[in-house]
């Protein structure tokens, strides 16, 4: 659906995006996270032709149009990180604006509003409305005419939890719907829940690229035991190496070892078949934000 390749933007000395290259497949929901100025939201605006690249290529849909075509702009639907719209507008004034702009029939806007819940507030002036209904009321925008790819740039930055919930429940339906769907976040909650694939990027270079089910399975492999002993005793760090660990000594009485995969269930009953006493013990896993970090620091330590 989307394919990006050898992509470099500079902005005077600072090179924003950086060799990148990546696809996004058709029905999958496609997150680029990373720390600030890691070039994600340049990224996005490369793809949607809202800035042109100084090196490289996107290929936009089955045609591989650019993004610059007119094709290609109709099938990508937009929602920006900040949204302001024109006061005195009603929600429905809105859409109706940007339906004309696109020579959409009329019926579209409502269309929109319900795909979006906000049927009951389409008379409403679109700069009074709450946070939550206003980043809905851009998704509505964005799906004027139904785009099969929709490009979302922190769409929950500045929302209340209630309106995070309810945004990414719209997200997730329109996922089950086959939506094809590009996200920048920084907030892993969000992708953890509703992306397919995870772009990491750092200083505008790639830094991993993963099905989500692998990062989870970093968090898993990360998982370690921690043992406290009633005392220091070296028949222990002999007694798990036997067993194929390399234990970690921490401190006084205390050494960690791996400790997925029911790992330490065999390690505490070696343990204690060799009378050795244990006093406390308890598994350690990383979150998926350590995760993720863990990932950036060891690109800043190659770069």
């Amino acid at each position: 659906m989307i394919r990006v390749e050898r992509l470099r933007k500079r902005f005077g000395a600072v090179v924003a995006v950086d060799d990148l290259s990546f696809q996004v497949e058709s029905g999958e929901t496609f997150a680029l996270i990373g720390p600030n100025g890691a070039g994600k939201t340049t990224t996005l605006k490369l793809v949607l032709g809202l800035a042109r690249p100084d090196a490289g290529a996107i290929a936009i849909g089955p045609r591989s149009l650019p993004p610059s075509d007119a094709q290609a702009r109709r099938a990508l639907g937009y929602v920006p990180q900040r949204v302001s719209f024109s006061p005195g507008r009603t929600a429905e004034e809105v859409l109706g604006f940007f339906a004309d702009l696109r020579d959409l029939p009329r019926r579209a806007v409502g269309e929109a509003l319900a795909r979006v819940g906000l049927e009951s507030i389409a008379r409403r002036r679109a700069t009074e409305l709450s946070g939550g209904f206003t980043q809905r009321l851009s998704l509505a925008q964005a799906l004027l005419g139904d785009p099969s790819v929709l490009v979302l740039d922190e769409p929950t930055a500045s929302l209340d939890p209630e309106a995070t919930w309810e945004f990414r429940s719209l997200l997730e339906r329109l996922r089950h719907e086959g939506k094809t769907i590009v996200l920048c976040s920084h907030l892993l909650s969000e992708v953890e829940r509703v992306a397919d694939r995870v772009l990491i990027l750092v200083g505008g270079r790639r830094a991993a690229l993963e099905p989500m089910s692998a990062l989870r399975e970093r968090q898993v492999k990360a998982t370690r035991l921690v043992i406290v002993l009633r005392g220091e005793d070296p028949r222990a760090t002999r007694t798990l190496e036997r067993l194929g660990f390399e234990p970690e000594a921490l401190a006084a009485g205390r050494v960690a070892i791996e400790g997925a995969n029911g790992q330490a269930f065999r390690a505490l009953e070696a343990l204690r078949t060799e009378g050795i006493e244990v006093r406390s013990f308890e598994m350690e896993r990383p979150t998926l934000e350590e995760t993720f970090l863990q990932v950036v620091r060891g690109e800043r330590r190659d770069a």
